[in-house]
């Protein structure tokens, strides 16, 4: 019997776990528990890789029976899973025949392209195809990834990564769950509390997290800018702010002070129910427990005044001088000399007439190419590597994209191409989008799994697996880079998505742009500046990870107009946007909208993470359903017992959009008038259409642009109006 034991990088969540895998006779086992070094770290990763549901289920994963192995082609009309097997040459043969008469019928940006799902899809490759082809319409992740975008502004560098050392006195999580989104992280911050670090955790639900913080502050939903607006008052009335750092280092702190000069804590109460001493606690300790460091993830970013409030996440660590430093936000920056993917992109092929047809890019500027070009010509100043634009640039604002698929304005939207992305269960305003994806001329999917999203294509590929294909993990935006390699070869006919980017480019007149047949011959080009061959990495450690500088901006300033971290932001300015972060009422909120609250009296936390899935992904593999088998929304159990239902009972959770349902979980650590229900759910084991709407949250929730973030474009997930009652039919 033949034993290989693989080095992967798992993608079976954002997380990207490096672990190994054992291989028997060119079949995939599972984690090499084996092979665990004995050492804290190892073992402590050997916890996390062994608890984690995905990756016990990875041969169970790619083994399934209802994987998709074979190119199809609809043979009746979308949605009614009728469908043709079909060859490869047969598939992108047709597809590019048809991209080829639409582009010449209705132009390039016709084209919308739009992909993320366990991020392993090869982004550098899609912009390269995308900015080729002459499309600016790509539509990304717009809840994931503004705090990237406006670290780049304020800084000229990326501050996101967490990045928990000795020398970190203080942690504040806003918005972030690392209990069931980010497990190792979590396993070292509970060890450092033990210690020596304080906790501050910024979340509405008593979480796991909460539970072990030094102060737990629980705003209302969607409040969390309101709060940080009275903690920066609270910093600068009582003189806690770094003043050499704010006065050497710092544009518009006066502006800054005068803002928030009347946001004091006891404003903030009453709109985010913190009582104002525990405001001020939280800032006097963030302050004054030097290094201090912040991690947020999507509960900042997921509500309606999502800009301001990151705004505020940035001068929080700015104004205490916490940035740069050992122990505080780092700011990130790319491998020194590993191919980035910037200089894969081939943006410059994409010419600014057509960047400027991107849709939505004149209300919603903040992922527009001018903001980009800004933010690239200040970073080139100060940093030597390109930057790249994944997560931060050339994102349209998917709401307007479908309504175009539907209206044809601005322009008619006749296509599009998925790559591992269930929009229907996954983006809100689902039954909008879905009528826009059944009007288009051509929809081609590509996936691991038939999802509802794949039922309405006219084409769907069959996608390697993160255990199936190799990749190469970071170096982008932060110097940690590591390897994949494929555990084993793809099975049946699926396909990395490198290989349909490049095909299809071929047949679309991009031959000379392609000059690499395989990804490992891609590989081996990024890698070659390194001194190494994809192959020799990966027989070496399989991963790289230089020294950090510290203190970059004292060589040459920040990446900014004004050389400072910029508190006021003049590219905002320039934008005609306000520069500074500013507090207002959602507008789906009670003091907006009387009769809505009337209505519909509860607040909706949509997007609660269950670890055992990732978005949509994972339903039908039995071993991680069986933990998870229904769709659950929380509810504090006195609030349920006066709407007379029980624990485990059926409820229905009803919007203006509509409604969902979900089984009632009690839950003491969320204020009376909050519910928060999963997403992502759907039950491939039920091929009715009706099942896709059955408990998908999103199918409830707006994405009208008059209610988005007015920077981002953002949608609201946070502080969602709604009401909550028992389903009498269950």
């Amino acid at each position: 019997m033949a034993k290989e034991i693989k080095k992967i990088v798992c993608g079976m969540c954002a997380s990207h776990c490096r672990y190994k895998v054992k291989v028997e006779d060119g079949l995939l086992i599972g984690y090499d528990r084996e092979g665990v070094k004995d050492s804290m770290m190892a073992q402590m990763w050997a916890r996390v890789i062994g608890g984690c549901p995905r990756a016990n289920a990875a041969a169970e994963f790619v083994y399934h029976p209802k994987r998709l192995n074979y190119p199809m082609k609809r043979a009746g009309k979308r949605g009614q899973d009728k469908w043709e097997r079909i060859t490869w040459e047969q598939a992108l043969d047709e597809i590019a025949d048809s991209l080829d008469k639409i582009r010449k019928k209705y132009g390039p940006e016709t084209l919308a392209i739009t992909s993320s799902g366990e991020q392993n899809t090869g982004e550098e490759f899609r912009m390269r195809f995308q900015s080729l082809f002459g499309t600016p319409n790509f539509l990304g992740p717009h809840s994931c990834g503004i705090g990237m975008v406006l670290s780049h502004l304020m800084s000229g560098w990326m501050i996101y990564m967490p990045a928990l050392r000795p020398e970190t006195k203080c942690f504040m999580l806003i918005g972030a769950n690392p209990h069931q989104a980010g497990p190792m992280l979590w396993n070292v911050i509970r060890e450092a509390v033990k210690v020596w670090l304080k906790l501050i955790v910024i979340d509405p639900r008593r979480t796991a997290v909460a539970e072990e913080a030094s102060l737990w502050l629980r705003p209302r939903p969607g409040s969390d800018g309101a709060l940080l607006m009275a903690m920066v008052n609270t910093i600068i009335a009582e003189g806690l702010y770094d003043k050499e750092f704010v006065e050497k280092w710092c544009y518009g702190f006066d502006k800054l002070a005068e803002r928030v000069k009347d946001f004091t804590p006891e404003k903030a109460a009453s709109i985010t129910s913190i009582p104002p001493d525990k405001i001020r606690e939280a800032a006097r300790m963030y302050a004054t427990t030097r290094p201090a460091q912040i991690f947020h993830t999507n509960g900042l970013e997921e509500q309606a005044n999502s800009t301001p409030a990151l705004q505020l996440r940035y001068i929080l660590p700015a104004i205490t001088g916490n940035i740069d430093v050992p122990g505080g936000d780092m700011m990130a920056e790319p491998h020194p000399t590993y191919r980035v993917d910037a200089e894969l992109e081939m943006r410059d092929m994409l010419s600014p007439e057509q960047r400027a047809k991107m849709i939505g890019a004149d209300r919603f500027k903040l992922y527009s190419w001018p903001v980009f070009e800004m933010v690239e010509k200040n970073a080139a100043r100060v940093r030597e590597r390109p930057l790249s634009s994944p997560w931060i640039a050339g994102t349209a604002h998917s709401p307007l994209a479908y309504r175009a698929m539907l209206s044809g304005k601005p322009y008619p939207v006749k296509a599009m191409i998925t790559l591992a992305k269930n929009q229907l269960l996954t983006l809100p305003n689902a039954l909008l989008i879905d009528s826009a994806l059944r009007k288009l001329d051509l929809h081609v999917a590509m996936d691991v799994f038939m999802t509802p999203t794949c039922k309405i294509a006219d084409y769907v590929l069959p996608a390697a697996c993160c255990f199936e294909k190799a990749s190469l993990q970071g170096g982008n935006y932060t110097l940690y880079l590591q390897g994949s390699e494929a555990a084993i070869a793809p099975l049946y006919e699926r396909r990395p998505e490198y290989y349909f980017w490049r095909e299809l480019g071929m047949r679309l007149g991009q031959e000379e742009h392609w000059p690499w047949q395989t990804l490992e011959e891609v590989y081996d080009y990024r890698l070659a500046p390194m001194g190494f061959t994809f192959r020799q990495f990966m027989d070496g450690k399989g991963y790289d990870n230089p020294p950090s500088r510290e203190r970059k901006y004292e060589s040459k300033g920040f990446g900014t107009p004004t050389g400072k971290f910029e508190l006021y932001s003049t590219i905002l300015e320039r934008l005609g946007y306000d520069p500074l972060p500013y507090w207002e009422q959602p507008r789906l909120g009670p003091s907006q909208d009387a009769e809505l609250a009337k209505k519909y009296p509860m607040s909706l936390i949509a997007g609660a993470r269950n670890r055992r899935f990732y978005h949509s992904q994972g339903r039908q593999v039995q071993s991680v359903r069986r933990g998870s088998p229904d769709p659950i929304a929380q509810l504090n159990p006195d609030k349920a017992e006066s709407l007379g239902i029980d624990d485990g009972d059926w409820m229905l959770v009803e919007t203006r959009m509509g409604r969902a349902e979900f089984k009632c979980q009690y839950f003491p650590g969320i204020a009376h008038d909050v519910v928060v229900a999963e997403h992502g759910w759907w039950f491939p084991e039920d091929t009715s259409p009706e099942s896709t709407w059955r408990s998908n949250i999103n199918a409830v929730l707006d994405d009208d642009p008059d209610i988005c973030d007015r920077v981002s474009g953002n949608y609201i997930l946070r502080g969602y109006p709604c009401r909550v009652y028992k389903d009498k039919e269950k």
